[in-house]
């Protein structure tokens, strides 16, 4: 069998298509692998992810930046981590290969971090995310997932200890099968194969 690769972005792509109006139409753009123009609200994320990198990699953040307080919080929590480490690990999941790829924001101590910049935050706003045991899956020693969120003036915290999350093969199972199911698994193994 065709060993395919699978991302987090993949995966959430998939899931929105059951929660948003244009949503399979944007999972069928990430499936085929299409560039799409950034939103709004991922060029702030970008934006505000790169404030935070630069303070952690020293530089300082002017009193009155908008982002003071929830960036300085949030580099006092973050220090000393590794920054955007690419991951890869080789699973089967009913046989099919799979390679698992993920870009975590941030490794420290056996503690993964992404940090999330989001206007409308509310209480476990990412408790579904593909992200947490993808990511779990590729650091097998991490102990949790911590997503750090900031609506740009408060910092919030979502912390997935590693025993409450299910393993990804069962969210990659249930891909698999509606992608075969959905006539799409030739697309996937076309544009994913490794």
């Amino acid at each position: 069998m065709t060993r395919v690769r699978i991302t987090q972005s993949l995966l959430s792509a998939w899931e929105w298509s059951f929660k948003k109006d244009d949503g399979y139409e944007d999972f069928l753009r990430t499936l085929n692998r299409e560039k799409k123009q950034p939103t709004a609200a991922m060029r702030d994320g970008i934006r505000f992810e790169n404030v935070l990198n630069s303070v952690l990699n020293g530089e300082q953040i002017p009193d009155d930046h908008e982002w003071k307080f929830p960036i300085t919080e949030m580099a006092q929590e973050l220090s000393g981590s590794q920054q955007q480490v690419s991951i890869f690990k080789d699973i089967y999941v009913d046989g099919q290969p799979i390679l698992l790829h993920g870009v975590l924001d941030y490794l420290h101590a056996g503690h993964i971090y992404d940090c999330k910049f989001s206007k409308t935050y509310h209480l476990n706003k990412y408790l579904t995310s593909p992200q947490t045991p993808m990511y779990l899956a590729l650091v097998p020693e991490a102990r949790d997932f911590t997503y750090i969120i900031s609506d740009g003036k408060w910092v919030y915290r979502e912390r997935y200890p590693r025993d409450i999350v299910p393993p990804i093969e069962i969210e990659i199972r249930e891909f698999l099968t509606y992608c075969k199911q959905h006539e799409l698994y030739e697309t996937l193994v076309q544009k994913w194969r490794m």
